[in-house]
């Protein structure tokens, strides 16, 4: 796996970690013991190279994952790690498009994210139409 797609896959674990947590950055930064600027830079993708061993190592820890599986495409034993979901998993793949530049990427994702959002609020309605 490249870097590239290794960075958006912590990226997107973090993500997924903090959102079922409920924790903020800080409080993130606490549990996982790295920095709040790194995890930020992580989960923004704006770090430009992967993380150094002690960062990965507790990462891994605090993701409940290998240091393999985040550098890895494949996801390890199912329900260890953070459930990711349909848009993260969208944003993995476009950030670790290497013919996509990062903004792009990011572009691309937060596009997805919000018709994909707003297909389940039109869905919603729909069944509550069917339902009456």
């Amino acid at each position: 796996m490249s870097s590239r797609a290794a960075l958006a896959r912590i990226s997107a674990l973090i993500k997924a970690k903090r959102r079922e947590k409920k924790l903020g950055l800080r409080a993130a930064a606490d549990e996982s013991g790295v920095s709040a600027s790194t995890l930020s830079r992580l989960e923004r993708g704006a770090a430009t190279s992967l993380p150094d061993s002690d960062t990965l190592t507790k990462l891994s820890e605090w993701l409940s994952t290998s240091i393999g599986s985040l550098l890895s495409s494949k996801q390890e034993v199912e329900g260890q790690e953070p459930e990711l979901t349909t848009p993260e998993v969208v944003e993995v793949h476009l950030r670790a498009d290497r013919d996509l530049s990062l903004e792009t990427a990011q572009a691309l994702a937060q596009m997805f994210k919000t018709l994909y959002q707003h297909c389940l609020q039109t869905q919603g309605q729909e069944s509550k139409s069917k339902e009456k």
